[in-house]
């Protein structure tokens, strides 16, 4: 039955692959390919048995990364991206808005949450954000995680984790209870505390 469902769970990857390849071509042949923005990003990870878990709403690096990919034509000059660049800054959904806007130059509503990545596009040496905040739900509970460029920290009703993703990259060592991180632990509990502030005003 497993197998079955990481199957099944390829296949629509592989069927997804191939409608992006259709409407890349469709651009093309249409005569819009230099000038249309294209954003390609989706929902958030999926388990598949890993840590012995199965599906989504859970606060582990992969199951909250999810795929951007930002193509800007030369003929947009406000943001044109160089192929095959990529970036390891720190970036949010909540960052698309402010980008196309600005790409598009069109005034954002200033109540915005997001920033514009489009100095990240130009070049992707450019430094991202500190943290990146996710929230999920589960049942009638919320679990939360920062991100920082190093750190993984998720605060549960049950309890808290924290991840050195340079040291372990598949967050195996929960560090919460470590004596030699309890300043990184007090550090990320105010950037979660200070990214929830935002999101709620």
């Amino acid at each position: 039955l497993r197998r079955d469902y990481m199957r099944a769970y390829h296949a629509c990857i592989s069927f997804i692959d191939s409608q992006i390849g259709r409407i890349f071509e469709t651009l093309k042949q249409s005569g819009h390919w230099d000038n249309t923005i294209i954003v390609l990003t989706s929902d958030h990870g999926f388990l598949l048995g890993e840590k012995f878990m199965w599906g989504k709403v859970m606060l582990f690096e992969q199951c909250d990364r999810v795929p951007l990919i930002i193509r800007v034509p030369e003929s947009i000059e406000s943001g044109s991206t160089t192929p095959g660049t990529s970036s390891d800054g720190l970036v949010e959904l909540v960052d698309l808005f402010p980008t196309l806007a600005e790409l598009c130059d069109v005034t954002p509503p200033a109540e915005l949450q997001g920033r514009s990545l489009v100095r990240m596009l130009k070049e992707p040496r450019s430094a991202g954000k500190e943290v990146a905040y996710t929230m999920v739900t589960r049942g009638k509970y919320l679990g939360k995680a920062i991100r920082t460029q190093r750190y993984r920290y998720t605060q549960w009703h049950t309890g808290e984790e924290l991840y050195d993703l340079s040291a372990d990259p598949h967050e195996n060592t929960n560090l919460a209870a470590s004596p030699k991180h309890e300043s990184v632990l007090s550090t990320m509990r105010t950037h979660l505390k200070d990214a929830e502030a935002k999101a709620i005003a």
